[in-house]
């Protein structure tokens, strides 16, 4: 038990302090002469670079899985090497072509004066997939490996320099370009990347030559495996601007917005130190099964513990009026919100297991097939809330996603199942058969 927690506590801590480092950007950006207009430039070129690298995160889990051996370490590195390549050209295109313009006026409704600042931030963004690329590639080694605590010691020092950047920037003025917020996120992620390449090297060259079977030796034998993750992130992708379109579609608004985008932030703040479970069940479901279902038992059990004191006047007082100076209306949707939240975070450690059951059988299709029927049902329930009941604002949001996530799981689950029934082993229910 104290094996796994030792391995998955160090990423917990690492995606709690990568949400820091948005946080002290945004407090550069906010001391500029025109902070509205600085840090939407900003926020909305990260935003599309964020969905850019999506693919990036399926890296990552290809490569826990797969690189145990140098032979299938250099496939999935090829892999990765070709969706960087992709990337990059593409952010070329968005960046120094006439295509940039029209995706952030169209897709992200940036007007007209904001244009030229957007795309000027991107710019600086655009050979981000080479360092994520590398980054996620070594990760899954150091993973694998069990050395997790080298991902927080990059997140560390990543946090450090950035603050330390961010600091000189405030000193010298530097605080009126929203490029100056995407070039201390880039030394950030150069700073983890170094670290990962660092660790992640050493570890690769210690792998053993060829696992007998196991190998992978082309990138072909990967994409049926990482074609369907990166459908399920893509399928993700389309729910956040639709949540944000039906906010804006009920009768308050501005309320609705900034209640929910409040209420988020919390939530994610768990959701992120719960967003490594699949890789436990990775590394120990085979011969620790009854520790991994404990530890994501409790998870299930903190998390919306936590959300629910936060909806509370003494438990959450501190935090919503003191430390997010959230008052009034504001506050009571917040705590209007929590507890539906508190749901979604409930079973979110559950779907991270049943992800992390799909990648350890290759079984991927069962997360992408969930994750898409889940963005349906969300779509449907968004436009019927909308036509029916507006007067919910911000909580609507929070409905869908409390209603949405049982849904999943079960979907998740029941794909799971019938794709194992298929092709055994069956690691539901903990049974391991020989195909024949």
């Amino acid at each position: 038990m104290f094996r796994i927690i030792r391995f998955y506590v160090p990423m917990g801590i690492s995606s709690l302090l990568a949400a820091l480092t948005h946080v002290i950007i945004n407090g550069v950006l906010a001391r500029s002469e025109h902070p509205d207009v600085v840090i939407s430039s900003y926020a909305v070129a990260v935003s599309l670079s964020f969905l850019l690298d999506l693919p990036m995160n399926a890296i990552r889990q290809a490569s826990s899985k797969f690189s145990r051996d140098r032979v299938s370490f250099r496939s999935v590195g090829r892999l990765a090497a070709a969706v960087a390549v992709t990337l990059v050209c593409t952010s070329v295109l968005i960046g120094w072509t006439p295509l940039g313009a029209l995706i952030f006026r169209y897709l992200f409704g940036v007007s007209g004066q904001q244009l030229a600042p957007t795309v000027q931030a991107y710019q600086v963004l655009a050979f981000l997939y080479a360092f994520t690329s590398l980054r996620s590639l070594f990760q899954g080694v150091i993973i694998n490996q069990l050395r997790t605590g080298w991902m927080t010691i990059g997140m560390a020092t990543r946090v450090a320099v950035m603050f330390a950047m961010s600091w000189y920037c405030i000193r010298a003025g530097w605080t009126n370009d929203s490029r100056i917020g995407c070039w201390i996120f880039m030394v950030g992620i150069l700073i983890e990347c170094s670290v990962a390449v660092w660790e992640g090297r050493s570890l690769a060259r210690r792998l053993p030559r060829e696992r007998a079977d196991e190998s992978v030796r082309s990138v072909k034998e990967l994409l049926p495996f990482y074609i369907p993750l990166l459908y399920s992130s893509a399928a993700t992708a389309i729910l956040q601007p639709a949540l944000q379109a039906a906010l804006n579609m009920t009768s308050r608004p501005t309320v609705a917005v900034a209640s929910f985008a409040v209420a988020l932030q919390l939530s994610n703040m768990l959701a992120w130190f719960c967003a490594s479970v699949h890789q436990i069940v990775i590394q120990f479901y085979k011969n620790e099964r009854r520790h991994v279902l404990a530890i994501i038992a409790f998870l299930s059990i903190f998390s919306p513990a936590v959300l629910l004191a936060f909806s509370t006047e003494t438990g959450g007082g501190w935090l919503l009026e003191g430390v997010l100076g959230v008052h009034g209306e504001l506050l009571h949707e917040v705590r209007r919100m929590l507890p539906f939240l508190a749901l979604q975070s409930c079973l979110f450690p559950w779907i991270d297991f049943a992800l992390g059951l799909s990648i350890l059988s290759g079984k991927t299709k069962a997360p992408m097939l969930a994750r898409i029927g889940a963005v349906v049902l969300s779509l449907a329930l968004l436009a019927l809330g909308v036509a029916l009941w507006p007067g919910l604002n911000g909580s609507l949001a929070a409905i869908v996603n409390a209603v949405v996530a049982p849904v999943e799981f079960v979907l998740a689950v029941k794909f799971l199942r019938r794709l194992e029934s298929r092709t055994p082993p069956i690691l539901l229910t903990g049974q391991r058969t020989d195909a024949k």
